[in-house]
């Protein structure tokens, strides 16, 4: 054999052996890594309070929110508030030019004191003087009586038109009965005033009167109206006008809340059938919590489309709250606690596995995992409750590779 032959048959010989020490060091090592346990994050199963909960959100609403409305036409004289203003019962918050109810309330009012003078007339003798003014106050009261009348049918073409309010046309219409009285009462005593004294007269005058001071009490409170008031001790949400504007009869001006609060949530119709009266609520907002209870299930479920347009069936409820928002449409997070225990055996609920309808764990026993069927009770959002397969004390193994199995080795 040559010398070159010889070196190649050597260099070949080295290669082979190479091969094997290579062969046998990556057995070796797959040895070596046989031998080493997985290491693995575990829990312990301990006895603590658990609640299972459905979670939702609501918002804050107000016990009582009003839109205050103008009860006449015309121009907006003072704004006495502001937007988040604390106001109390009967406080005065916006008042609307009243001039037109004035002036009807001041001829009103010369009518009563007119009846009132005639009253007294009737109860003394009568001279020339006194026949004449009776005779002067018929005439006048009959140009009051036709003006009135004018007045009033304009008035209905307006309110047809939308140009004047309801409560300016019954003003209108009042004025006229008003002077239809006056006028009635005026050509009696004309006609009656030379008969002198007379009894019955003064009787239905006296009637007539009380009729009088009826209607002008009446149009006081409808002038008392242009002066918006708080009906109720509140907190003003919204001011609809701005001085010197013109609003309309029924006209939103103010808009006022109770400074007293509940929630609604909107809940999946499958969690409502588990919650009722009785269920105990909490309820999150900005690292701060408060409980509530349930003031009402609605009994109507109603189709509502989700903010990603998925339509599902959802029913309300509302939760009274003591505590204090003081911001309207604020969200909150809301939990309705439908199963709690005070103490009991726990586990993460991490280390749960579902399998062929039963619940197992991997148990961390002698450093080995053991698999382990158990009985769940409640399921809270972070832990469950155990109810059979594990002891206080016990360790599982939490989120367990699907490559563990029952007896491997392991380390935590």
């Amino acid at each position: 054999m040559s010398k070159f032959m010889r070196e190649i048959n050597f260099k070949s010989k080295k290669s082979i052996v190479l091969i094997i020490v290579l062969l046998l060091s990556s057995v070796g090592m797959g040895a070596y890594y046989l031998m080493q346990s997985e290491t693995v994050e575990v829990d312990i199963a301990i006895i603590e309070e658990i609640h299972e909960t459905i979670k939702d959100s609501g918002v804050v609403v107000s016990e009582n929110m009003l839109n205050l409305l103008s009860l006449g036409n015309g121009k907006v004289l003072m704004i006495e508030v502001e937007i988040g203003d604390f106001v109390k019962k009967d406080d005065v918050l916006v008042t609307i030019d009243d001039n037109d109810l004035k002036l009807q309330l001041e001829a009103l009012s010369y009518d009563v004191q007119s009846l009132e003078s005639n009253i007294s007339y009737l109860t003394k003798p009568y001279d020339n003087l006194i026949l004449e003014n009776y005779k002067d106050s018929a005439r006048i009261s009959k140009e009051n009586l036709e003006k009135s009348r004018k007045d009033y049918e304009n008035g209905l073409i307006l309110f047809d038109s939308g140009a004047i309010s309801k409560s300016e046309l019954d003003s209108l219409e009042l004025l006229l009965n008003i002077n239809k009285m006056s006028y009635t009462m005026a050509l009696n005593e004309s006609n009656l005033a030379s008969k002198g004294s007379n009894d019955d007269l003064i009787e239905q005058y006296s009637y007539q009167l009380k009729s009088l001071e009826t209607q002008l009490k009446m149009l006081t409170n409808q002038i008392e109206d242009y002066a918006i008031k708080a009906p109720f001790d509140g907190i003003v949400s919204d001011v609809f006008i701005s001085e010197d504007e013109y609003v309309m009869f029924a006209a939103p001006v103010i808009q006022i809340f109770k400074d007293e609060y509940y929630i609604v949530s909107n809940l999946l119709e499958d969690d409502l059938i588990l919650i009722d009266k009785d269920t105990p609520v909490v309820i999150k907002f900005g690292g701060e919590e408060t409980k509530g209870s349930i003031r009402k299930i609605h009994p109507t479920i109603k189709s509502i489309i989700s903010d990603l347009g998925v339509s599902q069936l959802k029913g309300v409820v509302e939760i009274d709250t003591a505590y204090e928002f003081s911001l309207l449409g604020k969200e909150v997070d809301i939990e309705f606690v439908i199963d709690e225990n005070d103490s009991t055996l726990t586990i993460d609920k991490n280390a749960v596995l579902k399998y062929n309808g039963d619940n197992y764990v991997f148990l961390a026993d002698d450093n080995r995992a053991v698999l382990q069927i158990v009985t769940l009770g409640i399921k809270g959002s972070k832990r469950y409750e155990i109810l059979e397969g594990l002891g206080e004390g016990d360790i599982v193994i939490i989120n367990p590779s699907e490559y563990i199995e029952d007896g491997e080795k392991i380390s935590y």
